[in-house]
């Protein structure tokens, strides 16, 4: 299989050429990575001049520049722009295992799969606790986070991957709906409704914890720093009921938002996890209610084609 690595990169100029030199160093090397830059990014030009002068690998790189905001442009864009049978995609601040690409395409031998995740690994930092059924969705609509903390040898098959570490069929990932309701801040669960897309097409999402990334923290620019807990609260309540009301059957919407808000869960508050959380800790919950139950009704609006109106 040819094999195009998308690279969507801003502002981070050690690590993106980090990550390149690491996919490079690779036992299977791709015919070619797409880098995707925002234009008037100068410093990360200059890498991507540096790393195509190399006479070794140098004719691997090719490089696009949008200039539309949001998160999801430069991966559309990196998407289009590949010709391999396979398209991988990872974060500009990762660096990738020796046989990384090895462990992702050795799934597509099955015709039937559609795109293949890998484990995320933070150096220095222990792994997430791990809940429930990570990567599954129940039928009530609830999806089980931490997929890519999961440990092991053996793929198996999930309800959805996490975006910074995998790897589509090209043919399929390239006919997806890139819905423009999701690029909004950092385009939160926007693979959860890929995955969504590729499982009502009747491909297999699998997750192999074999194809390992180390996924370094880098800086971010000012509106998408991971501190501003509310806002990201509001973006993943939004995009996350959109996303469910979108996908799930009829019948099983009304049990979906009767979890959502009489249940939910700690990082998306309903009735029950408040009262849970006020038990445990007390009311620290309550800066958090409003940004979450904003983004939960944003996420409804959307659903039924109301404007946006959270910017």
């Amino acid at each position: 299989m040819k094999v195009s690595v998308v690279i969507p990169t801003y502002r981070r100029p050690d690590e993106f050429r980090q990550c390149v030199q690491s996919i490079l160093n690779g036992t299977r090397k791709p015919e070619e990575i797409i880098v995707v830059g925002r234009k008037g990014d100068a410093t990360t030009m200059d890498v991507v001049a540096q790393l195509r002068s190399d006479a070794a690998h140098g004719g691997r790189i090719r490089d696009a520049w949008v200039d539309s905001p949001g998160h999801l442009p430069p991966v559309e864009t990196g998407i289009h722009l590949a010709t391999g049978d396979v398209v991988a995609m990872v974060d500009d601040d990762v660096t990738v295992t020796a046989n990384w690409l090895d462990r992702l395409l050795v799934n597509f031998a099955d015709p039937k799969v559609g795109v293949v995740g890998g484990r995320v690994v933070v150096p220095g930092q222990s792994s997430p606790r791990l809940r429930g059924r990570p990567g599954q969705v129940s039928w009530y609509g609830k999806h089980w986070g931490n997929i890519a903390a999961v440990d092991g040898e053996v793929p198996f098959p999930v309800a959805a991957v996490m975006e910074c570490n995998w790897a589509w069929r090209r043919a399929l990932v390239a006919g997806l709906q890139f819905d423009p309701y999701l690029n909004f801040d950092d385009a939160s669960m926007y693979g959860l409704d890929w995955c969504c897309q590729a499982r009502a097409k009747g491909f297999q999402v699998i997750y192999d914890p074999g194809a390992v990334v180390h996924h370094h923290l880098a800086p971010r620019i000012p509106e998408l720093e991971r501190s501003n807990r509310p806002r990201r609260l509001l973006s993943y309540c939004r995009n996350y009921t959109y996303i469910m009301l979108k996908h799930l059957p009829a019948w099983r919407k009304p049990a979906f938002l009767l979890w959502w808000f009489v249940v939910g869960e700690r990082a998306a508050w309903g009735f029950g996890a408040l009262v849970a959380e006020t038990l445990m800790h007390g009311f620290d919950w309550w800066p958090e209610l409003r940004p979450a139950w904003r983004g939960k009704i944003e996420g409804i609006r959307l659903w039924l084609g109301a404007t946006p109106t959270v910017k």
